[in-house]
């Protein structure tokens, strides 16, 4: 089954030139994304429709210790030039990673193979150029906008001082961002989206290890470890973009720990969307080492494993892992078929950073069958939902614009919101709920932290 994409005539290339893919534009965008083209003064100089050049300076932060172009900041030239080349073939698609977009109407392109030879130094800027040929466009046309994935080889030609530097063939990877998710009639999830899955989590337990403020202090040892270097960076590069994100994070992370805590003769602790959460490790002991049940998607469960196996043996936890997709699988069902969980027992069910990610019907479905399985009186639920209105844009503070703007940015995009939690968890089945927000969790009067909402419900 393929999904059908916007037809490419319904933008004139024109209007898709100045918006989309002219070369002042792409040169920003692509410098802010892939910060060492703006440290080499590469830039965009000529796009057309099936086509683009750019220019590589002879720099010192370009060359090697010959005074000649490094050989692999040419073939980063020749990813970037056959890249844009393609995408202007994409006539009003928006590239993830590159544009504001969203996953419905965004193009995700990778660099599947290259081969460079080089046949001569350069000693001057180098010219990149790429050219796709007439029938090769238009089978890329044809086949993305009819909802099918793309496998093309571009030629790129390199020219210094008139004279031929290198010829590259660069093989890429197009296809609608849409179809990178898997889906009931197609559940298997692609290596794209498995590393997006990876990235998210890594990025959170970034953030987590970076807390500083007196309120979200806990230990950053584990979430260190499970961020690793990729985490940090892409927590780093979060904190310029969503400062507002970061507070988020670390307030729910604490709030959570603090409900956790609470709960007296607490015997298991049920994650869902578990990630790279290291809360097992940090408060096993402190909480008399109770049981923990780690729900997530197969895939991200195995990263899950590989992190784990790596870190220096501590005291014993005891967890369970169990592989969930929470759009197919009732999570009640896998919770009360496992052989070590006791719905009788006191429980906390923690539902962290994924209700806005899921539909109104969806949450519900998943909240309800959460709620079966805490029959015990002093079992809680933890969960966490942003504002309505940080959702279809409808509040009219620059704040939350910028946020919302942010956001976009990243790629993520949030689909529920809800601004009465205990309204929304009565119908869940669950008849006591005590809501607070971010910003009066961190006493912060930040108007974006004070759509984040944390509730804390019981049946």
């Amino acid at each position: 089954m393929v999904t059908l994409i916007q037809q490419e005539s319904e933008v004139g290339w024109q209007e898709d030139y100045e918006n989309r893919v002219n070369p002042d534009l792409m040169t920003r965008l692509l410098h802010n994304a892939v910060p060492v083209l703006k440290a080499v003064g590469w830039r965009v100089t000529t796009v057309s429709e099936g086509g683009c050049r750019s220019e590589l300076p002879l720099a010192t932060s370009s060359t090697n210790q010959h005074g000649t172009h490094q050989a692999a900041l040419v073939s980063l030239s020749a990813d970037y030039t056959g890249g844009l080349a393609l995408a202007t073939l994409l006539r009003g698609i928006p590239l993830s990673g590159i544009h504001r977009c969203k996953d419905e109407t965004s193009a995700s392109l990778w660099l599947a193979s290259m081969d460079v030879k080089y046949r001569n130094p350069s000693t001057g800027h180098l010219q990149a150029s790429c050219d796709i040929p007439a029938d090769v466009a238009k089978m890329v046309r044809q086949r993305y906008f009819a909802g099918k994935r793309v496998l093309v080889t571009l030629p790129v030609i390199f020219t210094s001082n008139d004279e031929l530097v290198a010829e590259a063939e660069m093989k890429y990877f197009a296809q609608p961002s849409i179809q990178l998710k898997p889906t009931k009639e197609n559940p298997k999830i692609s290596p794209l989206f498995k590393q997006k899955l990876k990235a998210s989590a890594r990025m959170i337990a970034g953030v987590r290890a970076s807390s500083e403020a007196h309120l979200t202090r806990f230990d950053q040892s584990h979430e260190r470890q499970a961020a690793g270097p990729h985490g940090e960076l892409l927590a780093d590069r979060l904190n310029g973009v969503l400062p507002q994100l970061r507070d988020m994070v670390l307030a729910r992370t604490s709030h959570i720990d603090r409900t956790v805590k609470s709960v007296s003769g607490l015997q298991q602790v049920v994650i869902l969307g578990v990630g790279l959460d290291m809360r097992p490790f940090r408060l096993s002991q402190s909480l008399g080492g109770p049981t923990f049940f780690e729900l997530d998607l197969p895939e991200m469960l195995e990263e899950r494993m590989r992190v784990i196996s790596k870190m220096a043996r501590g005291h014993d936890v005891n967890r369970r892992m169990i592989a969930a997709d929470f759009k197919t699988d009732d999570v009640s069902e896998l919770l009360l078929s496992h052989p070590d969980f006791d719905p009788h027992a006191a429980t906390v069910v923690v539902y962290e950073g994924c209700s806005m990610y899921f539909t109104a019907d969806e949450n519900e479905e998943i909240l309800t069958r959460a709620g079966r399985v805490m029959q015990n009186p002093s079992s809680r639920l933890w969960s966490d939902m942003v504002a309505e209105g940080v959702v279809n844009g409808s509040h009219q503070i620059p704040e939350i614009t910028k946020f919302l703007d942010g956001m976009e940015e990243m790629g993520e995009r949030f689909i529920f919101g809800c601004d009465r939690p205990a309204d929304f968890l009565l119908r869940c089945g669950f008849n006591n709920t005590e809501t607070t927000s971010a910003g009066a969790h961190l006493k912060s009067n930040d108007p974006v932290l004070g759509t984040y909402q944390f509730s804390v419900a019981s049946k």
